[in-house]
């Protein structure tokens, strides 16, 4: 847990408040299947210094430039993290753990 103080008193910002931004930030990205349901497929985990780091592990839609799109999730997961917390992220690691086709139904 996170624990901030202010001039009115202290909040505190949890690791699984912190799995729901993240989980959020990575449905806006196209292409990204979870691997679980919920925001079971991201990991958290707040350093000494309040910073989180999180391990995504997705599948992503065959034939998409990975490389592309998991900047595009590390983005996505950074400024959502610094918008709703004003916490900022160093290291979001991304697990490819498979393919999705188009044809799957």
């Amino acid at each position: 847990m996170e624990l901030r103080k202010n001039e009115i008193g202290t909040y505190i910002i949890s690791e699984k408040a912190f799995k729901d931004i993240a989980a959020i930030a990575c449905s806006h990205v196209k292409n990204v299947y979870p691997t679980r349901k919920d925001n079971e497929y991201v990991e958290c985990k707040i350093a000494k210094s309040g910073e989180p780091s999180f391990t995504v592990s997705v599948r992503v839609k065959q034939g998409i430039d990975i490389v592309k799109l998991c900047n595009r999730i590390q983005d996505e997961i950074k400024e959502a993290v610094l918008l709703m917390s004003g916490i900022e992220c160093k290291q979001i690691d991304i697990d490819i753990q498979g393919f999705e086709t188009e044809n799957k139904k």
